[in-house]
Parts: C-alpha cells; sequence; structure tokens
C-alpha cells in the first residue's frame, strides 16, 4: 500500500488541489487504520482457533487474556486516531467553504438547548432530547457492589448524554438503544471480585438485539483464578461497524457468561458515535 505523493513544487497548487491532497492523506489514513484493525481480527481468531486455514493453536488462559489485552490497547489506540482524522476531516471541508449540516430542530414545546461545551458531555435526563450535534452516551453502574449472576444482563444509570441518537431504555435500564446504520466506538471497564472456581474463564459478551443489528465483535474473556484477590479490572474497547442491511433499530447489553456469578464493585460504560 502506497501513499500519496505530493507534486514537486507545493506553492503552486490552488487551494482546491491542496485541499483535494490533504482529503486523499486522510483517506489513506483510514485505509491503513482498517488494515490495522483487519490484522488485529485476524490475531485474536488465530489465538482462538477460529481463523480460516490455520491450524488451532494450544493457547493458554494467560495467553488469550494477553492477546485481548494487546488487541485493547490497540483499538484504544485506533479510536484516538479516528478522533484526529475526524477533525482534520471537518477542517478540510469547513476551508473548502462546505458548511456544517444544519442542528435538527427542537422537539415542539420545548426550547432549544446552549451549545456543549467543548470539554465536556450534555448532560440532560436520559431519553430527553438535546441540539448537541454529536452522539455520545456514558453510563455506571446503579450502585457500588452487588451481584451479577451468570446469565444475566448488566444494568446501567445515566451519567452523562449528548444528543439523543443513543439513549437507555426508559423501562429496561440494561438496554442501550442505538441506530444500528451508524459506526460507534464501545469502552467498558467493570470492577469485580468472585470466588475462585478452578483454573477456567468467563467472559462478558457485548449482545445485540437483533442479533445481527452489527457486525461480530468478540467476547472479554478472563481467567477465575485471579478473582480471590484484589478486584480484577476488566477492560474492553472496540468498534461497532453495521451490517450491510441494518435493521430499523437496535438494543445493546452486556451479558455474564460465569457460573460462579461476580460481584461488582462499580462499572462504567460509554458509547460514541464516529
Amino acid at each position: 500500500m502506497s501513499m500519496p505523493s505530493f507534486p514537486p513544487c507545493g506553492a503552486d497548487m490552488t487551494k482546491d488541489e491542496a485541499l483535494t491532497m490533504i482529503i486523499a492523506s486522510i483517506a489513506m489514513e483510514e485505509l491503513a487504520l482498517s488494515h490495522i484493525v483487519n490484522a488485529e481480527g485476524e490475531k485474536l481468531q488465530y489465538i482462538l482457533g477460529t481463523l480460516p486455514g490455520s491450524r488451532k493453536p494450544c493457547a493458554s488462559t494467560q495467553e488469550i487474556l494477553a492477546v485481548n489485552q494487546s488487541a485493547a490497547a490497540l483499538l484504544d489506540t485506533v479510536m484516538q486516531s479516528q478522533m484526529l482524522l475526524k477533525g482534520k476531516l471537518e477542517k478540510a471541508l469547513e476551508a473548502g467553504g462546505r458548511k456544517p449540516a444544519p442542528e435538527p430542530p427542537c422537539p415542539p414545546g420545548r426550547p432549544c438547548e446552549p451549545p456543549c461545551p467543548p470539554d465536556r458531555l450534555c448532560e440532560p435526563p436520559c431519553g430527553g432530547a438535546s441540539c448537541c450535534r454529536a452522539n455520545a452516551l456514558r453510563l455506571i453502574s446503579p450502585c457500588e457492589g452487588f451481584s451479577w449472576n451468570n446469565g444475566f444482563l448488566l444494568s446501567w444509570k445515566c451519567q452523562g448524554q449528548q444528543g439523543g441518537g443513543i439513549r437507555l431504555n426508559g423501562e429496561n435500564p440494561a438496554l442501550v438503544e442505538l441506530d444500528p446504520g451508524r459506526i460507534y466506538v464501545l469502552d467498558y471497564t467493570i470492577n469485580v471480585r468472585g470466588p475462585y472456581c478452578g483454573d477456567s474463564a468467563g467472559a462478558v459478551f457485548v449482545r445485540f438485539t437483533p442479533c445481527d443489528a452489527f457486525q461480530e465483535i468478540l467476547p472479554l474473556y478472563f481467567s477465575v483464578k485471579y478473582l480471590g484477590g484484589a478486584p480484577l479490572t476488566l477492560h474492553y474497547s472496540t468498534m461497532l461497524f453495521p451490517q450491510a442491511h441494518p435493521a430499523p433499530c437496535a438494543d445493546l447489553s452486556l451479558l455474564l457468561n460465569y457460573e460462579g456469578g461476580l460481584f461488582v464493585e462499580q462499572a462504567s460504560l460509554g458509547i460514541y458515535e464516529i
């Protein structure tokens, strides 16, 4: 894969030519990031023995956890790069004279909220409308210290919300409502304790309803032999990509797969549209 080459006399370029080169460089960076994410996915497939054409390795629980941690760290870096490229593209489009899309009108009978400060999310009640441009949602566990049993969904309460495109379900606080036609960054951290139940592994699954609303993502596996001591921090970052023919709506939730159950000290979940 080659990067775009600039003309030898850059000073002779017109404004439109320069902006075209900048946008082309952004597209190539996005392509490079997609190759990196794809390679990381194949690495996870290989370690789990699901990569087509490869021999299933005899990976230990510690090796699977190490690869999962490496993938989470890389996706976090990719997410930061995506934010920078998004800002770079917006500035290039503004310089080219393209005006941003108009804000959606406020609901009838409700005044427009002031613009969101650049350093924080707007924080109206969950499910409320907002005139902020981007969509983001921050959630935390409803209380500190509670049991999370096998096969159960993790419940949340709203900590901060921007825009109305991502919402916590008003009837079921374990479900987050998303637009399956958009791309999101998902990041959660859960501090847990639990009894030692042998050298086995548990998993936290990101569940979609319907199940094919987004492209399939891998669960977060953890080793239960580390649960007997200090709290274990489960951290996971990934990107949610829509299917070719997305459903009209979708719900997201976190599901525990561990027979012994866990004691959750605290948990947080962030979802950001990109």
